[in-house]
C-alpha cells in the first residue's frame, strides 16, 4: 500500500529539518510529500523544487487534503493552521511548543477529538527508548516514591541567536504572544519530560527569570513547579562558560534516576543497583504514521496532545509572571560574540541538588525572589 501523504507547512528553521526527513521517507516509500507551505520560497538547496508550493497554508490544505501536516511555523500560528488541518481530515505532527496557552490548547484538543485525529507534538525526546523506560519505571513504582524532579540546562548562545528571527528573544510581538524563552525554546523537551514524570497537573508555579542579553525575554531561569504528583525544579541558562549536556534526574526513596535527553542516555543508581546505557529512538513522524490506524482516544503516540497540557501550564504561568530582571552588569561578562554569567554553572547545580531556587542559595548576588504574577 502507499504511504500517508503529507504536507509540510514551515519550510525554513527547524522545518528544513523536517523537509530533509520526509525526503528521505519518500524516498525509502514510507510516505509521498505531496506539498509544502510557507511565507518564503524554499531554498535552492533545499530539495523541494518540484512538488507543489503555496504561501498560503490553509490554500494549499484544502487542494491537497493530506493525511497528515507536518506543522512547523511560528508558535503562534498554530492554532489557526492546526486547525485548519483538521477541517481537512488530516492527522498532525506539530512542533512545540504546541500553543501559548491553557485556553488554546483545550480548543486544539476539542478540535482534534472532534476530528478523531491523531496530534503527534514535537517533543523529540519523548521518541527515545531510554526516555520511556524511564518513564515506565517511575509510573510502575520500581524508584519507590518520587520525591523530586529535577532539570538542568547549560548552554550558551552567541548574539546572533537573537537575531535568527524576528520572534527570537521576545515574550511578545506586536501584541501577539511568541512565548521565546530559555525554558520554553531551548530547553522545552527537558521541562516536558520532567513535567511527566512528576505529574499529571501543575499545581502552581513559581518563576525567576532573568537576562544577561539585551532582550525581552529570559536567556536565564529557575522554577519551581509543584504538581499532583512530586515538585519540579527547572534551573537553565544560554548564558554558561562551560557547556554542558542537559539532563533530567528523579529524586526517589529507591535511587536516583538521570536521563541525558539529548543523548538517549539513562543512569539508574540505587542501593543495590547501577544501570547505565543508551537507548534508541524512534522519529516522531514514524510513530504517528504507525498509529494512523489506531483510534485517537487511545493516547498511543509518544507525545499526543493531551499529555503536553502540563507544559503549556507553566509556559503560560511563564508569559504571565514577572519580566525578567536584567542581571546587573557588573556580574555579566561580554566578549565579541556573546555574554556569559559567571559562576552560572554553579547556580545551576546546586539549584538541581538541593531543589532551591537562585535567590534562595543566599550567595548569589544579583537573584532576586519575583513574587508578582505566575500560576497560582
Amino acid at each position: 500500500m502507499p504511504g500517508p501523504r503529507v504536507v509540510l507547512i514551515g519550510v525554513h528553521g527547524h522545518g528544513r529539518v523536517h523537509l530533509d526527513g520526509l525526503l528521505e521517507r519518500e524516498r525509502s516509500g514510507l510516505l509521498e510529500l505531496c506539498g509544502l507551505a510557507d511565507r518564503r520560497e524554499p531554498a535552492p538547496d533545499s530539495g523541494a523544487a518540484g512538488y507543489e508550493f503555496d504561501t498560503d497554508a490553509s490554500h494549499l490544505l484544502e487542494k491537497l487534503r493530506p493525511d497528515i501536516a507536518v506543522i512547523s511555523t511560528p508558535i503562534h500560528t498554530h492554532l489557526d493552521i492546526a486547525e485548519a488541518a483538521l477541517r481537512v481530515g488530516a492527522h498532525l505532527l506539530l512542533e512545540k511548543p504546541p500553543v501559548t496557552s491553557v485556553a488554546d490548547h483545550e480548543r486544539l484538543l476539542a478540535a482534534v477529538e472532534n476530528a478523531g485525529r491523531h496530534c503527534q507534538v514535537g517533543f523529540q525526546a519523548f521518541g527515545s527508548s531510554a526516555v520511556n523506560d524511564l518513564i515506565v519505571r517511575v509510573r510502575g513504582g520500581e524508584l519507590g516514591t518520587i520525591e523530586r524532579v529535577a532539570m538542568s540546562g547549560r548552554w550558551w548562545r552567541a548574539e546572533e541567536y537573537y537575531a535568527r528571527s524576528p520572534w527570537a528573544g521576545h515574550r511578545r510581538l506586536g501584541g501577539v504572544i511568541v512565548a521565546d524563552g530559555v525554558l520554553t525554546n531551548p530547553f522545552a523537551h527537558g521541562v516536558a519530560l520532567a513535567l511527566r514524570l512528576a505529574g499529571d497537573e501543575v499545581r502552581s508555579a513559581t518563576v525567576e527569570p532573568y537576562r544577561a542579553y539585551d532582550i525581552e525575554t529570559d536567556d536565564t531561569t529557575c522554577a519551581r513547579i509543584e504538581t499532583d504528583g512530586a515538585p519540579v525544579t527547572l534551573a537553565a541558562t544560554l548564558c554558561a562558560e562551560t557547556e554542558s549536556e542537559p539532563f533530567v534526574r528523579v529524586f526517589a526513596t529507591r535511587g536516583v534516576a538521570t536521563i541525558w535527553y539529548t543523548q538517549d542516555r539513562l543512569l539508574i543508581q540505587g542501593s543495590n543497583q547501577c544501570d547505565e546505557y543508551i537507548g534508541d529512538r524512534v522519529a516522531l513522524i514514524d510513530d504517528l504514521i504507525a498509529h494512523l490506524d489506531d483510534a485517537p482516544a487511545a493516547d498511543v503516540l509518544r507525545c499526543p496532545l493531551r499529555s503536553t497540557r502540563p507544559f503549556t501550564e507553566v509556559l503560560e504561568a511563564i508569559q504571565l509572571g514577572p519580566a525578567p530582571r536584567a542581571i546587573p552588569a557588573d556580574h555579566v561578562r561580554v566578549g565579541e560574540r556573546g555574554r556569559v554569567i559567571p559562576g552560572i554553572e554553579d547556580a545551576v547545580a546546586r539549584t538541581v541538588a538541593t531543589g532551591r531556587l537562585f535567590s534562595e542559595l543566599k550567595d548569589i548576588p544579583w537573584a532576586i525572589a519575583n513574587v508578582e504574577g505566575g500560576l497560582a
